[in-house]
């Protein structure tokens, strides 16, 4: 009998195309969740992803590499629809733009009857909030964290926003709002905070912590510093700097980093570790690892490899909990 997994996660899976030179173009694996539950696998936690490909040779590539990598695969949901893709470009930094190609495609095609209480039988789930914007799916994204709560899951929330691609802002706020009230976690950058649409990052991170009463906040601020706000307080930990070639899911790697430490270190809200100043202080350097990784080469997961650092820091945290 297979072990409890540990996280499971909601939403997109795609394949991110580089052009490498002119004419020569590269795939990576592409979504924030698909990233996040590799790179979690990688760090040996029993991870899954609930999403959709299409009855196609990229979604049949999505699943095996899925799979080749340790993510459980057994809720990818197959479609007729065409698999996601998205063009990826940078500017000098290695901050990426995107081009998508994913007009009715299968992981914008999930709804509520493919959802089952089964899905969300894990320690934690996670939900973006990118699957929000289009009425089935943000309906498939409800009936998840309904699932959630009767499971007795804990839900993370991954703030993605993209102002331009709403109708309109208040409409995006109230949306994201009714999935906030439910988190215990939330994951978000300054970036993102701004985008909300209220004003700074301080403006955004009061609003987040109005809707999401009962969660901590993760925050990241790019090359800077993370922070982790709740419960424990406030914990700042600032980046190492390292060279960037593409920022594509450095975001995602890094929130791995700190879900596999919170899960190495048993850090849950009812938990003692959950207020701990130093559990969040190692959680945010994990992730800080993760994050430099993802960075160092073209795709979300290419770099995130050779992780002795972050698997020796995750194991004297899983000893010290026992």
């Amino acid at each position: 009998m297979k072990k409890k997994l540990e996280v499971v996660a909601f939403g997109e899976i795609l394949w991110d195309v580089f052009e490498v030179e002119p004419g020569t173009f590269v795939r990576e694996l592409g979504g924030a969740p698909a990233n996040l539950a590799v790179s979690l696998a990688r760090l040996g936690v029993r991870a899954a992803v609930v999403g959709g490909v299409g009855r196609d040779r990229f979604g049949d590539d999505l699943r095996l590499f899925l799979a080749e990598n340790g993510v459980d695969a057994r809720f990818l949901i197959r479609l007729p629809n065409r698999t996601g893709i998205a063009f990826v470009s940078h500017d000098g930094d290695g901050e990426p733009s995107f081009l998508f190609y994913r007009h009715e495609t299968a992981d914008m095609s999930i709804e509520t009857r493919h959802i089952t209480p089964a899905m969300t039988r894990a320690t934690w789930t996670l939900v973006g909030t990118s699957t929000l914007m289009h009425a089935k799916l943000a309906e498939a994204t409800h009936r998840f964290v309904q699932n959630t709560r009767k499971t007795g899951a804990h839900l993370v929330v991954d703030l993605n926003v993209r102002a331009h691609l709403w109708k309109n802002e208040p409409g995006m706020r109230r949306a994201i709002a009714g999935v906030h009230e439910h988190a215990l976690l939330v994951k978000a950058s300054s970036a993102v905070l701004v985008a909300l649409g209220i004003g700074d990052e301080r403006a955004g991170l009061a609003w987040t912590r109005k809707y999401a009463k009962k969660a901590s906040i993760v925050l990241t601020r790019g090359k800077g510093s993370a922070a982790a706000i709740g419960a424990h307080g406030h914990v700042d930990l600032p980046t190492t700097p390292v060279r960037c070639v593409d920022a594509t899911g450095a975001g995602d790697a890094f929130m791995a980093g700190v879900l596999a430490a919170l899960c190495a270190g048993r850090a849950l809200p009812d938990a003692a570790a959950w207020k701990s100043v130093e559990m969040w202080t190692r959680a945010l350097a994990v992730g800080h690892m993760l994050g430099a990784k993802a960075v160092s080469k073209r795709g979300a997961v290419a770099g995130v490899v050779n992780l002795a650092k972050p698997l020796a820091a995750l194991a004297r945290l899983r000893n010290e909990s026992l």
